[in-house]
């Protein structure tokens, strides 16, 4: 029964208690739309703007921001030697992007000028023949403010597997992906020569090179790579980077803001395994859960057992220790059953769920009896009466109970971590959590990776909501 009756809707106090039901409803959406549109944000955001937490991308709507970014992709640190007049405080991008007033003040002293002058061509084309006079220097007189997304990418390309890799290089890798070359960028190789170099630093080298043919090839004014003495030549960055912004602005601001996305196809989506052991599980489990819980259940309602007051409780104390409590004694055990490194390991420890039962058996124990001596007068058997009687009636807590091992098989990674030592075992959110480690000091790349793993949540969520919904309302009504 309503809480107000329809008689009653029109007068002031019903209307003044609908509306702050409402309120708090819409306030409770609030607290959670808004983390996730950070996370979202976020996942389009580099080290400029990332710190900032903000629940919209400020770049799409600001030519200022906009443009310290496309300055952010090619420094690491704030360019004070080839912009001296900037702030003092400007000591890391976190700062520079705080500095809203600063950074449109900025942006608009060295835009304006270049748009509004006469000589712009010539402004151009000096930055075009800048960037050429690049290619032609010795690689040993550059530093390259290179992007870490881009290392594995260029190293894969020019060896083909990680087996060759390790043949060449002094120190062995377990992965494209584990590779820096934070050592090599901090070191001079003016005083080096070529033949003295081992093969990571000439792998080096060549990276380097890539970033300026690569800059060449698509029409830009400036690159990652750039000479040492960057004071030196501070008037022709400065104005390679305006023309860049200029004639390319927006074609950089979303080739980087998707490049976060890129790297986790790489480095997630491209597993030769990681779909399909994530597909197979999902299934494996559900299946399992949806065999195994309604029969417990089933047995513990219909035959009235002895000591079913005692199972129940035994089950529902399952649920009173923590997953790390119980993370050992399983380990033990899948180890001493020989399955580690199997799907069994990962699916038959979540098969059994005490709560999924009691609230299955509670459903059933509130059926009535007369269906059952209908179907035995009639000579079904038990299985029919399982199958055609209880089963079709308890959909929704089904559909819940799927749900619940759905989310369980498909963002559990510690327990799959622990059980599942091998690589070609691994699901989308061990690799998601193997991501974070490798990737952490680049948060924004990791929070394009869980923008993609919660997308399938998501979708079986909405796809469900009646369902769902009529799953929790209905034990209620009972």
């Amino acid at each position: 029964m309503a809480i107000i009756l329809n008689s009653e809707r029109k007068t002031l106090k019903a209307k003044i208690f609908l509306s702050v039901i409402y309120l708090i409803l819409s306030l409770g959406a609030i607290t959670m739309v808004y983390p996730f549109a950070v996370m979202i944000a976020a996942s389009f955001s580099s080290a400029y703007d990332y710190h900032r937490h903000s629940p919209v991308i400020i770049g799409l709507f600001d030519e200022s921001d906009r443009f310290m970014r496309s300055i952010a992709t090619r420094f690491k640190t704030f360019p004070k030697d080839v912009y001296p007049d900037a702030p003092a405080s400007w000591t890391n991008w976190a700062r520079v992007a705080d500095d809203r007033d600063g950074v449109k003040k900025f942006a608009q002293t060295q835009l304006k000028d270049l748009k509004n002058s006469p000589d712009r061509h010539l402004l151009r084309e000096r930055a075009r023949k800048f960037l050429y006079s690049l290619a032609a220097k010795d690689a040993r007189e550059f530093i390259c403010n290179y992007d870490a997304r881009d290392v594995a990418r260029f190293v894969k390309s020019e060896y083909k597997t990680i087996e060759k890799l390790n043949e060449e290089w002094p120190v062995r890798h377990k992965s494209f992906f584990d590779i820096s070359f934070s050592a090599q960028s901090k070191q001079s190789f003016a005083n080096v020569k070529y033949c003295d170099l081992d093969e990571k630093n000439k792998c080096y080298i060549r990276f380097m090179k890539s970033y300026i043919a690569q800059a060449i090839e698509r029409g830009d004014f400036v690159s990652r790579t750039m000479p040492a003495d960057r004071q030196a030549y501070a008037e022709d960055i400065r104005n390679a980077l305006a023309q860049q912004f200029i004639e390319h602005g927006w074609r950089d601001f979303f080739d980087n803001s998707m490049s976060n996305y890129k790297l986790v196809a790489d480095y997630i989506f491209l597993r030769a395994r990681a779909f399909v052991n994530t597909i197979l599980l999902v299934v494996l489990s559900i299946l399992a859960s949806l065999t195994v819980n309604p029969l417990a259940a089933y047995a513990l309602s219909r035959f009235r057992l002895k000591s079913t007051e005692k199972i129940i409780l035994f089950l529902l104390a399952t649920m009173a220790f923590p997953a790390a409590v119980t993370a050992i004694p399983g380990f033990l055990l899948i180890r001493d059953l020989g399955l580690l490194n199997t799907f069994a390991a990962l699916v038959l420890p979540g098969v059994a769920s005490g709560m999924s039962i009691f609230i299955l058996k509670g459903f059933f124990d509130a059926l009535p009896r007369e269906l059952y001596e209908a179907a035995a007068i009639d000579g079904a058997s038990e299985w029919t009466v399982f199958l055609k009687i209880t089963l079709p009636t308890t959909t929704p807590i089904l559909a819940v109970n799927a749900l619940n091992a759905f989310i369980h098989a498909y963002s559990s990674w510690e327990w799959a971590f622990l059980v599942c030592q091998k690589e070609s075992h691994w699901t989308l959110a061990v690799w998601m959590y193997q991501m974070s480690q490798t990737f952490a000091h680049q948060p924004w790349c990791v929070m394009a990776g869980f923008v993609l793993v919660s997308i399938p949540t998501a979708v079986v969520f909405l796809a469900c909501q009646k369902i769902i919904l009529r799953g929790i309302v209905l034990p209620s009504m009972k």
